[in-house]
């Protein structure tokens, strides 16, 4: 019985340490993407995978296989070791160096439960981002910055309309206060005649009057207008310094 116990902790702990590393790859692999100013179709698409997969990878939920994480680093120009390690180190001394290459610190990751609900969508067409189909499809873990918030939950950004500020794939928590103009914010409208669902959206909140709520739209550029009584609801997306705690 020992013995078992013994094996039981062993495999837990070895499993939270793969979390620990994939947690650290995923975020040098993000700032590397970055300072390169690429987005993740462009890893993508040099390593013949899917735009998901990448996102898996620097949200953490997954780590790369030791080929992919070889490609990648190959790609973005850092060293492999260090990439491996959480750290990000460019071989090309002329790329500035700025925050973005800090990614990790000499201390232990405060790590959350998998409790924060992903909500599942579907690509919504040419004039929707996506739709929410209101069901739950996954558990993503809590940031240390959302230890006390209840009300919050995650999405998976599907189109490209908000880069490159959000690229295809990524994880979005969303939640905490209510949205204010300059916050970005997913909008979901009430179904149209005939749809279950209504379509939902990722823009950056400009203002609100009584009909009408102005959103601003990165890719391609354009200003968009919902209207404020044809809305369902709208939820703030919580910034990265909020989710680890500054």
């Amino acid at each position: 019985m020992d013995r078992f116990k013994e094996v039981l902790t062993n495999t837990s702990m070895a499993k939270k340490e793969k979390n620990e590393k994939a947690i650290l790859v995923g975020a040098a692999i993000r700032a590397a993407r970055k300072q390169k100013g690429l987005v993740m179709q462009d890893v993508a698409s040099h390593l013949g995978v899917e735009v998901a997969a990448v996102g898996n990878w620097e949200t953490g939920k997954n780590l790369p296989a030791t080929e992919n994480l070889l490609k990648t680093a190959d790609f973005l120009g850092v060293d492999y070791a260090a990439l491996d390690r959480g750290e990000v180190a460019f071989k090309d001394a002329t790329v500035p160096l700025n925050e973005a290459e800090i990614v990790t610190e000499r201390e232990p990751l405060r790590m959350g439960s998998m409790d924060v609900k992903i909500l599942g969508g579907a690509v919504g067409g040419d004039d929707g981002d996506f739709f929410l189909n209101g069901e739950v499809a996954g558990y993503a873990r809590r940031p240390p910055g959302l230890t006390h918030l209840n009300n919050v939950f995650a999405v998976h950004i599907l189109t490209d309309s908000m880069v490159p500020r959000y690229d295809p794939g990524e994880l979005l928590y969303c939640g905490g206060r209510p949205p204010m103009p300059g916050d970005h914010v997913l909008i979901e409208m009430m179904p149209e005649e005939g749809e279950r669902n209504g379509k939902a959206y990722i823009k950056k909140l400009l203002r609100r009057t009584k009909g009408d709520i102005i959103c601003q739209q990165y890719n391609p550029p354009a200003e968009l207008t919902f209207n404020a009584y044809a809305l369902k609801d709208m939820w703030r997306i919580i910034p990265p310094r909020e989710l680890f705690g500054f």
